[in-house]
């Protein structure tokens, strides 16, 4: 995750630079793996992300 395209594929959203209507929100958006079970982390990735993507389908965005 990051701002710059050219360094990252996905935004501070979990959403592709590239294709915004596409989300990644398990294990693929991580860089490496965590020490403890990350299951906590991937659904509060995939809250955050429905929470954008839900108010930018509101506003026409996506």
């Amino acid at each position: 995750m990051g701002r710059d395209p050219k360094t990252s594929v996905l935004n501070k959203w979990n959403q592709m630079h590239e294709i915004p209507n596409i989300f990644v929100t398990d294990g693929a958006c991580m860089t490496s793996n965590g020490w403890g079970n990350p299951s906590l982390t991937y659904m509060a990735l995939t809250a955050r992300a429905c929470d954008y993507a839900v108010e930018e389908m509101k506003k026409g965005n996506i």
